[in-house]
């Protein structure tokens, strides 16, 4: 497992970009390790986690039924920006972020 240190140093990464709004870190049962949402955001963090993981579960199941392999990555996009997840084995990796239109 990535040690806390190393988490940190992920967020961090993500958060230097500009059009990072948030990133969120979870195990892959949607309990949530670390994240940049501060204060009274946790609960933010805790609800997003929670669908991040329903939706990643659905997702895995339907490249199943489709004959498509594993899932690797995921992305929605949003009248707000858009959410990338990665999937990986035992981490769940969230951002969240803002897409400036040209």
């Amino acid at each position: 497992m990535i040690d806390g240190k190393a988490i940190k140093n992920i967020i961090n990464k993500f958060m230097m970009d500009d059009q990072t709004r948030a990133v969120i870190i979870c195990d892959s049962e949607g309990l949530p390790i670390q994240s940049s949402f501060k204060g009274e955001q946790i609960e933010r963090t805790e609800e997003i986690s929670a669908y991040i993981t329903s939706l990643i579960s659905r997702a895995k199941k339907t490249a199943e039924v489709l004959g498509e392999g594993r899932l690797n990555f995921l992305r929605l996009e949003t009248d707000k920006g858009e959410v990338m997840i990665a999937p990986q084995e035992g981490l769940i990796l969230i951002v969240l972020r803002t897409i400036t239109n040209y």
